[in-house]
């Protein structure tokens, strides 16, 4: 026998007397039994409810199968074939451990099967559907799956007791009980169905029926009438000055109108709709645009990946095909040929590279094909071209421009009808373009030729003609500046064209336009008056050019037609006002009562009344310009409210800084895989919020609807009798209504990244690159379907009010609504009933009212107050646009529903108790039943969760809805769900439960009621204001690098490191704040590490993977030490749930560690004070004693309590010993006996505090007040009621005889300390003897 060491510490018995055969031996054996040491192990303690949801399905699907494979043998009565089934199956049936693991193993294992049966089923009736169900559990069932006749002990379903049967006979009794099973199931499905659709309708009907009643449309009249007591509770101004009271109040509500809400500087609530109705109109026409494109780029993303069958030249072709299809360009390359032949000629060419696309793309089994026509997306572009131009034909007509200006511009669009495209310039777009060389010599060379034949004043020289070339470079000029005279030319070009270059348009120069970058598809830069070719553009320059124009070219007309649209709406809503007798805010003349400074002209150079008003004015206000209106109501008409804008301030750096919160933003959003998830499942309580739930077809059209565009193929389950063409048209009908394409976190980093794209200077080429790339990833797939999954519950929203308003119109012909869409109070008025109405007109109406309760009732980031929005710009906060939807949202809900029970029509107050129930639900009902219902199920008590949330949860957690999801056998919470994650209401209700959580640990730590108010106030504050005032994600990053400490008090370098590692240590917890959570490793610092001292390491889910394949067991252990449950990992990636493990040894020993700093910190306080070396009086010096004995009371009574609440959780007092002594927790055994151990000065600090000589001065101290306040701290209970309350619940109703008890060793249940006068009166006499010492008395 030979004993070998193993190199990790092992060593084995070999028994052979040959050491190089043990030696293999035991190589051997180190190779098949890798050490796995207890920290890589898959404890019980690391198992997630989670993860045993996620074991559980996988189990469920696998007996699934078994319960098929096994049934044949069954049938037959080969009860061994089915026993071998089994036992194969059971090597791969995960096990779970949990009840909630359990419940998802018996419906995943059933759910499958009755999918399948449901598809079986589909064109059967009841009695067949109930049949394929029934047949689906049968086949699926499983020995092991129990019955509700086998939970109560009877009945027809309970199975056979099968534990003494064999053979063919325990076969039959298995497929006996197969069948109860499948009648049990049948039976369930028949029934449950049924009953929970009347319990819904139930409720639903109750709702309604109470909304229905008189009482509550007086009682809401009651609140919001304001003649009525309740509209005008509180306090009133009537103080020492009432007028001027009011009038501060006055100003404070206009400021707060201005910039805290939607209305902003406008005039009223409906101008500023109509000015966000003309961004969504923007929207829908870019929404068309881009459907079109997008068959387009489907098209050419093939040609670009076939090289096989397009090679650079067919790719070239293909571009230069469009380009002639869409804007049919006449050149010398194709004399003699009229534009309608160039486009009929480029249609057939279309239609060929079509069908070779068709040939060649790979079929789908599973989806339609993506549309990849070229033919139709250039045909759907250049039909809304011509749209958008007839409609600035029509808009032109105005009789506000200049004759002259409406028949150039007329002219322009009339003779490129079919035809026009909008001409644009890299130099007047791309501050990086810069023509070659070649290019500026043709140029000049055209510009010298043209002069020849002209006036002496008009002939250019070769100066002259590079002076005009540079001039034409020096623009600037963006389509966000085009004015309607500006689709004709860019405003520098008319400018050259007022100079040197008069009576000449750059149609007849084609060298000047390829020297300025001309945007086009076409291939070659041809002379316009002879066939000669200045140049040919490469594909990449084709490809740029053709996109950009074709998306410039929709984007310049749609935001004329928007804009001038915008003024008539404003003009038309100012007349109504007018006729309806209310106060108008546009003017033809000075209002007769106005005073004097109060009313200004709109476009008028300056505050003169009988200023000129410019073409220019009139260009840019339409029919405005010259109109009267009030000072405060100006601004915001002509410019919008001017609102700060820090991204173009003297901070060189500050825009780049936006530009890293934008990626921060964008990173852990819309590229994280659960936060995905989260943004897919928290929506849907939007709809719930309001009471919109229960009519799935509409759900199923929603998704269709929203998916459909997304992946350009018809999508989803509600795709049934719909094309991909009637799914995109009522797209983009929800965009021009503002319903969808709102999301308010995507629309915040979004503006964030474009103000960085604008202004950064810092580092320009690589930051401005990084930040443009960025901006590109808005219209990514990821940003896309972050917004489409927000898009999905906002179009069931909308399909949802719609409903409920046409089926109160039906049950009521004479219902009204009070009309909250401007279009309806201009074209209707402001209560509008079906009345004289045509359906066309009542379609629109109810349509416009749906929408604009959708925009109202849920976030929707075209609402959000312009000063809302500008908080973005500031370092603190994250995603301050979302909260603030919610405060404005949740105010209207309620208001909404008020308002609408306050309706004379019953079926409107129905609607509107339907609402405020769906709202009472998600903020109340919902969280509550939850939680009750997580107690009740798992055998845990509010006890535990509130024990928990005080001395054990994150910051972040202590004031949530959290759920226990499972118990051990001692029923002690293992896991938590913190619902808030999920609902997204809790942001208003966080402020009070902070409330409620901190009177409730005010009354556990026993302090004062002044405290307890105080904490309530400040806890309930800080989780209101935490999303506005907190640090962003970027700043606490950059402020952790500066002070070297984290939030968690923890260094980000230690001080010992070299120069190389602190910057690397630095960098790599900077770049945790921007790293998208798709990837799957973070960067950290790594001294090792050749690469600038950086290396990644695996986050948990690729280690999770890991797991399950042949590798180092150690890849399994988070940076935190504990084990990864990879089926927690895969189903939290699936969900977006996330359970939290209380983990409380752990939590205690930081805890322990936390509350030694605070006692430590709390000497100091005295200490500092007594070794001043200035003047400091014996009184100064005893507060500060006791201040440091109350600081050092509050640091250890607050352990005691998690001590306490460790307790609770089910720790023993070994275990809640270990980390403390672990910590080096002071007093640990008057700690552990709920008592205060106080604090005394030390001899050396009261001898510094004595001494005095040159550069100090002598310190009094009053040993008698110390040794008072000593006596009143030392011993005291950290709980003194707490320990009444315990004693008197423990104490018999007769006492028996004392029996003295020795002392405990470690941690004593009960105080070490004799009675309160003897042990003061021996702390006394040690303390003396120490004084005595160090004053020298004997």
């Amino acid at each position: 026998m030979i004993r070998v060491n193993l190199p990790d510490g092992r060593a084995i018995n070999v028994r052979t007397d040959n050491v190089d055969l043990a030696k293999a031996r035991a190589r051997k054996y180190l190779q098949d039994n890798p050490l796995v040491e207890r920290g890589a192990q898959l404890g019980e303690e690391d198992v997630s409810a989670i993860g045993d949801i996620g074991r559980g399905v996988a189990a469920g699907l696998v007996s699934a199968v078994e319960g098929v494979a096994t049934l044949p043998s069954e049938l037959y009565g080969d009860e061994k074939s089915a026993q071998e089934l089994r036992e194969f199956f059971a090597k791969y049936k995960p096990e779970t451990s949990t009840e909630i693991g359990e419940a998802a193993r018996f419906i995943a294992q059933f759910a499958a099967p009755g999918g399948i049966a449901a598809k079986a089923a589909k064109g059967l009736g009841s009695i067949g559907k109930v049949g394929a169900f029934g047949a689906a559990d049968i086949a699926a069932t499983t020995p092991d799956v129990e019955t509700l006749g086998d939970l109560f002990e009877g009945g027809p379903t309970q199975r056979i007791d099968t534990a003494d049967l064999a053979g063919a006979e325990l076969a039959a009794a298995n497929l006996s009980n197969r069948l109860r099973v499948g009648a049990e199931g049948a039976a369930l499905i028949l029934g449950v169905p049924a009953v929970a659709k009347l319990g819904l309708q139930a409720v639903g009907a109750t709702a309604g029926a109470i909304g229905r009643t008189d009482f509550i449309r007086d009682a809401a009249r009651a609140i919001k009438d304001p003649n009525t007591p309740f509209h005008d509770v509180g306090v009133k101004p009537d103080l020492s000055d009432p007028g001027f009271v009011r009038g501060n109040i006055d100003r404070f509500k206009k400021n707060f109108t201005k910039y805290a809400r939607f209305q902003g500087g406008m005039p009223d609530r409906f101008t500023k709709q109509y000015d966000a109705l003309r961004i969504h109109e923007i929207a829908a026409q870019s929404s068309a645009a881009r459907q079109a494109v997008e068959k387009i780029d489907n098209a050419l993303t093939f040609v670009n990946k076939n090289e096989g069958v397009f090679n650079n030249q067919d790719k070239s072709r293909v571009i230069n095909t469009l380009n002639d299809f869409l804007f049919a360009e006449e050149t010398m390359a194709k004399p003699g040929l009229s534009r309608e032949t160039i486009r009929n000629n480029a249609a057939r060419e279309l239609k060929e590279i079509d069908d070779i696309i068709a040939k060649n793309a790979s079929k789908s089994l599973f989806a339609d094909r993506k549309d990849m026509s070229l033919f139709r997306g250039a045909e759907d572009l250049r039909g809304q071209i011509d749209g958008l131009s007839e409609s600035v034909r029509d808009i032109l007509r105005d009789p506000i421009l200049t004759p002259e200006m409406q028949k150039d511009l007329i002219e322009t669009i009339g003779n490129n009808k079919t035809f026009y495209g909008m001409r644009l310039y890299r130099a007047l777009n791309d501050t990086n373009y810069t023509p070659t060389a070649e290019q500026a010599d043709k140029a000049i060379k055209e510009l010298v030729d043209s002069s020849q034949g002209l006036d002496e004043a008009y002939k250019l020289t070769e100066a002259d003609a590079r002076s005009v070339l540079n001039g034409m470079l020096q623009s600037d000029f963006s389509n966000a500046k085009v004015a309607p005279k500006d689709i004709i030319e860019t405003p520098t070009l008319t400018g050259v064209a007022q100079g040197m270059l008069k009576g000449r348009r750059l149609d007849n120069l084609p060298a000047v336009r390829d020297f300025l970058g001309e945007y086009t598809g076409a291939k070659d830069v041809m002379m316009r008056a002879k066939p000669e070719r200045i140049r040919a553009r490469d594909v990449g320059e084709q490809e740029v050019g053709l996109r950009t124009k074709m998306a410039e070219t929709v984007d310049v007309l749609s935001k004329q037609i928007a804009k001038a649209r915008y003024y008539k709406n404003l003009v038309d809503y100012n007349e109504k006002l007018g006729e309806l007798g209310q106060n108008k805010f546009l003017f033809d003349q000075l209002p007769p009562n106005a005073q004097l400074g109060e009313y200004s002209r709109i476009g008028a150079e300056s505050s003169n009344p009988l200023s000129k008003i410019t073409e220019s004015a009139k260009r840019r206000f339409g029919p405005l310009a010259g109109k009267y209106v009030r000072n405060d109501y100006k601004e915001a008409l002509e410019n919008g409210s001017q609102i700060f804008d820090l991204s173009k301030g003297s901070l060189p750096l500050y825009s780049t800084f936006l530009g890293l919160k934008g990626l921060s933003q964008i990173a852990k959003t819309v590229y994280s895989p659960i936060t995905q998830i989260r943004n897919a499942t928290t929506a849907g309580f939007f709809a719930l919020g309001n009471g919109n739930i229960g009519n799935s077809k509409s759900l199923a059209n929603s998704f269709s609807t929203v998916f459909s565009n997304l992946n350009q193929k018809l999508t989803g389950p509600g795709k049934s009798g719909a094309t991909l063409a009637d799914r995109q048209k009522y797209y983009n009908e929800l965009v021009d209504l503002g319903v969808i394409n709102t999301n308010a976190n995507i629309g915040e980093i979004n503006s964030l990244i474009d103000d960085a794209v604008e202004t950064t200077q810092y580092m320009p080429g690589l930051a401005r690159k990084a930040f443009k790339k960025a901006q590109g990833l808005q219209n990514g797939f990821a940003a896309k379907l972050y917004q489409a999954s927000d898009d999905v519950w906002k179009t069931y929203s909308y399909e949802m009010e719609l409903g409920r308003l046409q089926k109160a119109f039906t049950k009521d012909p004479n219902t009204v609504v009070n009309v909250s869409d401007p279009r309806n109070f201009t074209e209707f008025g402001a209560v509008v009933g079906k009345g004289d109405l045509t359906e066309e007109q009542f379609e629109a109406l109810l349509k416009r009212e749906a929408a604009e309760i959708v925009k109202d009732t849920v976030p929707n980031y075209a609402r959000v107050p312009e000063y809302i929005k500008r908080l973005r710009q500031m370092p603190f906060g994250n995603f301050v646009a979302f909260p603030a939807e919610m405060i404005r949202t949740g105010g209207n809900i309620l208001g909404r529903s008020i308002k609408e029970l306050a309706s004379d029509s019953p079926e409107i107050r129905a609607i509107g108790m339907k609402r405020l129930l769906g709202f009472t639900s998600v903020n109340v009902a919902i969280p509550q039943s939850l939680a009750i219902a997580g107690t009740q199920l798992t055998g845990a008590n509010e006890e535990q969760v509130q024990a928990y949330k005080r001395s054990m949860a994150a910051d972040w957690d202590r004031n949530s809805t959290l759920i226990p999801i499972a118990t051990d056998k001692d029923g002690n919470i293992t896991d938590l769900y913190n619902f808030s994650y999920t609902n997204p209401y809790d942001y208003l209700k966080r402020p009070f439960s902070a409330v409620y959580n901190a009177v409730n640990n005010g009354i556990t730590k026993e302090e004062e009621l002044s405290t307890i108010a105080f904490n309530a106030m400040y806890d309930s504050s800080a989780e209101f204001f935490s999303p506005f005032m907190s640090e962003s994600i970027v700043t606490e990053k950059i402020a952790d690098i500066a002070r070297n400490r984290t939030s968690f008090n923890r260094p980000v370098w230690n001080e010992s490191d070299t120069l190389g590692t602190k910057y690397a240590k630095g960098f790599a917890h900077l770049a945790d704040g921007i790293t998208p959570g798709i990837l799957p490793v973070d960067i950290e610092a790594d001294v090792d590490s050749p690469v600038l001292g950086l290396n990644l390491r695996l986050r948990d889910f690729p280690r999770a993977v890991a797991t399950v394949l042949p590798t180092d067991a150690r890849l399994g252990v988070t940076k935190q030490g504990f084990a990864v449950d990879p089926a927690q990992e895969f189903t939290e990636a699936l969900t977006g749930v996330k359970s939290l493990k209380p983990r409380v040894n752990r939590v205690l020993y930081y805890r322990a560690l936390e509350a030694a700093r605070n006692v430590r910190d709390s000497a100091a306080i005295f200490n500092q004070v007594a070794k001043q070396r200035g003047a400091v009086d014996a009184e100064k010096i005893t507060q500060a004693y006791i201040t440091a004995n109350e600081q050092r009371f509050k640091a250890l009574r607050d352990l005691n309590i998690a001590i306490e609440d460790a307790k609770t959780l089910g720790l023993s007092t070994a275990e809640i010993v270990k980390p403390l002594r672990d910590a080096k927790t002071p007093n640990l055994n008057f700690l552990m006996a709920g008592r205060f151990n106080a604090f005394f000065p030390s001899a050396e600090t009261i001898s510094i505090a004595l001494r005095g000589n040159e550069d100090k001065l002598a310190n009094p101290i009053d040993f008698g007040a110390l040794g008072e306040a000593f006596g009143q701290f030392q011993g005291s209970r950290f709980r003194p009621q707490a320990a009444a309350e315990a004693q008197a619940a423990q104490e018999p109703i007769s006492p028996p005889p004392t029996q003295p008890q020795p002392a405990p060793s470690i941690a004593p249940t009960q105080p070490s300390t004799p009675p309160m006068s003897l042990f003061d009166r021996g702390i006394d006499a040690l303390r003396q003897v120490e004084l005595n010492k160090l004053l020298g008395i004997d």
